[in-house]
């Protein structure tokens, strides 16, 4: 900001978060604010650092807190917060931050706190508002000591810079500026990755790093490289740097930041919860689990415990006592009690993330034991295989600086100079002294801003990571298969701010007056690929991004195509920008590329070959024949006029059929959609009759479903929307009937606000009388509805099916209906739509008493193999005990142990058990994301 007097750096951290500062004019060091905040109920405090969790008072409680933020229905932040994640876990959000990267949920949704019944969804937060709530907070607190000095001292008026892992994705940059958006910062605030910021700090303090190149130089004008790990809360986060220049005559060296770690969700909170692990076997009989309130207390317990224990050294023997309340309320639960001594402690820690390792050792792929609150966390705990993975085929490391509150212990920063210099043939590198490795990114961060304030040298970043579309690669000879999927550098790594790429591949082309995708992917093992290149893509260097889309609106165009060249760079703030240019001379326009974040279907970063978005998916069949059928489909809603033949759903597809050549089984996913422009546009002939009607209704659905899995699907959905405002020709329970079967076919496309705007129409048919069988498996399928309205449904449906089995009664839909809404793996939605396992619990005492092997009951066979499968997280996996129970149940009716052993043990959801959540049989060459390891 022009006329700013500080420069302000925030560490918006996991765990704890703080605000440095300096002024922009003089020579004065950094400083740390203080930061107010309650300590309990009737006392404040001021701490360098603010912790990152938020508690929500229960009623009434907020008014003692009156005059901190402590109003009713308002979050409270620091260290109360913390505290009371001990007391009532279920009314505390923490690690907010770790969800900004998980692709799979909806960051902008309120979920949080996760798993928790104690707090009603209308008042829940997302990780994007939680975000926001510290981030104002942290403002709050410099407005409160310095906003009465004048209007150019407030917070606003300040250079504000925020701190983000180095391996934040540009989405989750993206929606870290949002919440700083909603917390009221200037817009000019930038982002700086963390471990940056902590060299800065050092730098602050050593000279600029004239005595390093000193030191380790020896005179030579060789390059130099420094390595900072920064292991928090929720992150752990590798940056190497190289240092060139001369040694002598004071030149202050030249820092290029030359590589940055992937995404690894592994810190701090995985700690915690090694030690709740080890912790829980002493607080309950063998092989029991503690509930998932005890849990969160315990998990809280473990971090108080943690640090206490890590921020001294002491004796192995000595002995650490730990508490949670048992079950029940008051003090005739009494409590759980447990102790641990100094070594086992260190030892979960040292040699379960810190494993000594060979240098050629990679993280292992399997899934882990550390799932929990629903965040995907790394599979291997071990952090020293993933630092080996990273130093793999780069520079030897001279100097290690070390960050972050995990690796405030001495023996975790020895043991990683040990392995890195195991690793480099015995050639260890100098441990940098860090003295506040809790402070040093928010002073960096404020000791940057001040470098940018007086055009200083800075360390030369850029890009952290190269950015890729997938591409439509022509094979040149007709023989040739491209049988690796293409994907196309549009901002090479390390692309300086404001530094502009213009892309102009031969044939690049945009689709006009329509919706565009483009499949998007990022890399850091591909720092020399130049913008333009083109480069195969595999799945352990490159991690899927959501798509960048926009619409080119060109009025009055005859053709459907508009040659383009992509423009990309990153800004000053860094915040990534995708421009689509027309190249032709005659339309001078241009169209801004934006990230599509809503969730996705349960991606796996990495996982899934790239399909692109500027191809036509697969048809299958000639050009001819895909035209033939398009006709057939306009003459059967052409204009009235005249005697026609009656339209059915079943004659249509059948002349589709002989159109193309294939029976309606084998038409593929870009087949069926290619399909749909014809009847999109014929969606006002619905009026010509109810048969027409009806028809169109069942052809939409057949053509769209499952409403995803095929670039711009989301579009096509849109279109099919408008069918909600121009409403139903004929109403009626006909016609009715087919709207129910439609949503429920498209449903997986359907965003959680439009899933709950059709269940809200229907809730109080379902409330008030026996809804229709189709509305009932509708409402099954609506994944993405709030949990709260999904216990309602399994509520009625329970009582429903128990009721039509006692009087010997077909209950099929509603049993189909209570296995999708109590499943524990969802076909598209995010975790955090997934209900209580207790509800399964109810479900189960419920349906117990029936004969499952009767023929009419088989269904629950396939309720409970989706509602008690195991999935390793604790907030939603059904108690152990439980699960055998009901293993037991299923065996004794007659299903195999080969099908029950997804009940004992974690097996991966495989292809066909997706495709049966569906109901029915999926369109071939549908793409299906295998869910989030």
């Amino acid at each position: 900001m022009a006329n700013a007097r500080y420069s302000i750096g925030i560490d918006l951290g996991t765990t704890n978060s703080a605000l440095a500062f300096v002024p922009l004019e003089g020579d004065a060091p950094t400083e740390v604010l203080a930061i107010p905040q309650w300590l309990s109920s009737t006392a404040t405090t001021e701490a360098a650092t603010l912790p990152s969790f938020l508690y929500l008072p229960e009623d009434g409680g907020g008014a003692e807190l009156a005059g901190a933020g402590g109003d009713r229905g308002q979050w409270i932040v620091g260290a109360l917060a913390r505290r009371r994640a001990a007391e009532t876990p279920g009314r505390v959000t923490h690690s907010a931050k770790s969800w900004l990267c998980h692709h799979a949920a909806d960051r902008t949704r309120p979920f949080l706190p996760w798993g928790s019944d104690e707090i009603a969804p209308e008042h829940k937060i997302s990780p994007v508002r939680a975000q926001a709530l510290i981030l104002n907070a942290l403002m709050q607190a410099w407005d409160r000591r310095f906003a009465a000095a004048g209007a150019d001292f407030r917070f606003a008026a300040q250079a504000v810079t925020v701190t983000v892992p180095a391996s934040f994705d540009v989405v989750a940059q993206r929606l870290t500026l949002t919440a700083a958006a909603e917390a009221g910062y200037p817009a000019s605030v930038r982002l700086l990755e963390e471990p940056q910021a902590a060299f800065y700090r050092w730098l602050e303090g050593h000279d600029a790093g004239r005595a390093l190149w000193s030191q380790l130089a020896g005179g030579n004008t060789e390059t130099l490289h420094v390595l900072v790990v920064d292991i928090g809360g929720g992150t752990s986060d590798f940056s190497l740097f190289a240092l060139q220049g001369a040694a002598t005559g004071g030149d202050v060296p030249a820092i290029r930041r030359i590589a940055v770690s992937d995404h690894i969700l592994l810190g701090g909170d995985n700690m915690d919860l090694a030690l709740a692990h080890v912790v829980e076997p002493r607080l309950t009989a063998a092989g029991g689990k503690l509930g998932a309130a005890q849990w969160n207390a315990l998990v809280a317990r473990c971090r108080d415990l943690k640090e206490t224990v890590l921020a001294r050294e002491g004796e192995p023997e000595e002995s650490f006592s730990l508490a949670i309340a048992g079950r029940g309320a008051g003090l005739i639960a009494g409590a759980l009690s447990a102790h641990l001594t100094r070594g086992e402690i260190t030892a979960a820690v040292l040699e379960g993330f810190f494993p000594a390792c060979d240098a050629a050792e990679r993280p292992r792929r399997v899934m882990g034991a550390l799932r929990e609150w629903g965040l995907p966390f790394a599979a291997d705990s071990a952090i020293t295989r993933h630092l080996a993975e990273f130093l793999g085929g780069r520079p030897p490391v001279d100097a290690l600086l070390c960050n972050g509150g995990a690796l405030a212990p001495a023996s975790l920063r020895r043991r990683l100079v040990d392995e890195i210099g195991k690793w480099q043939g015995g050639r260890a590198p100098l441990l940098l002294d860090n003295a506040e490795p809790d402070l040093a990114v928010a002073r960096g961060a404020a000791r940057f801003g001040k470098i940018l304030h007086r055009k200083a040298d800075r360390i030369a970043a850029g890009a952290a990571r190269a950015l890729f579309l997938a591409a439509h690669r022509v094979p040149t000879e007709a023989k040739e298969r491209a049988s690796v999927p293409a994907l196309l550098c549009i901002l090479p790594q390390g692309a300086a701010a404001e530094q502009r790429f213009a892309i102009a591949e031969a044939g690049l082309a945009l689709r006009l007056n329509q919706p565009v995708r483009f499949e998007v992917y990022s890399s850091t093992r591909h720092a020399d690929c130049a913008a333009g290149s083109m480069i195969d893509w595999n799945p352990r260097d490159f991690h899927r991004l959501p798509p960048l889309e926009t619409v080119a609106k060109v009025a009055g165009a005859a053709a459907r195509t508009l040659p383009v060249t992509l423009e990309s760079w990153v800004t000053e703030l860094g915040l990534l920008q995708v421009t689509c240019r027309s190249a032709e001379p005659q339309i001078a326009q241009s169209w801004p590329l934006e990230f599509n974040l809503r969730p996705l279907e349960q991606a796996g970063e990495g996982e899934a070959a790239p399909v692109s978005g500027a191809a036509e998916p697969t048809i299958g069949i000639p050009p001819a024949a895909l035209a033939a059928a398009r006709e057939r489909i306009k003459a059967s809603f052409g204009a009235p006029g005249g005697r026609r033949e009656k339209v059915t759903a079943t004659r249509l597809l059948t002349g589709l059929e002989k159109a193309v050549g294939l029976p309606k089984g084998q038409w593929s996913a870009g087949l069926i959609r290619a399909l749909w422009p014809a009847l999109e546009a014929r969606m006002a002939a619905r009026a010509t009759s109810v048969e027409h009607e009806e028809t169109w209704l069942i052809l939409a659905g057949f053509l769209l479903r499952p409403g995803f899995g095929v670039a711009l699907d989301e579009a096509r959905i849109d279109a099919l929307w408008r069918l909600r405002t121009a409403g139903l020709c004929f109403p009626g329970k006909r016609i009715a009937l087919q709207v129910y079967i439609l949503w429920r076919r498209v449903a997986g496309g359907l965003s959680h606000e439009r899933q709950e705007q059709i269940l809200a129409g229907e809730i109080e048919k379902i409330r008030r009388q026996a809804p229709p069988p189709e509305l009932v498996r509708l409402a099954g399928a609506l994944e993405r509805v709030n949990p709260a309205l999904k216990a309602e449904l399994i509520g009625r449906f329970l009582d429903t099916a128990r009721a039509l089995m006692t009087e010997g009664k077909a209950a099929e839909p509603w049993l189909s209906a209570l296995g999708l809404l109590l499943n524990r793996t969802p076909l598209y939605a995010g975790p955090e739509t997934v209900v209580a396992p207790e509800l399964v619990e109810h479900a189960f005492d419920a349906l117990r008493p029936f004969d499952w092997a009767e023929p009419a009951m088989a269904e629950l066979s396939t309720l409970f193999l989706r509602a008690a499968r195991a999935v390793e997280n604790r907030s939603l996996d059904v108690p152990k005990a439980l699960r055998l129970k009901i293993a037991r149940k299923l065996e004794q009716s007659g299903v195999a142990p080969l099908r029950t052993a997804k009940l004992k043990e974690v097996i991966p959801l495989d292809r066909a058990e997706r495709q049966g959540l569906y109901g029915e049989a999926l369109p071939p060459g549908l793409l299906l994301r295998e869910p989030e390891a």
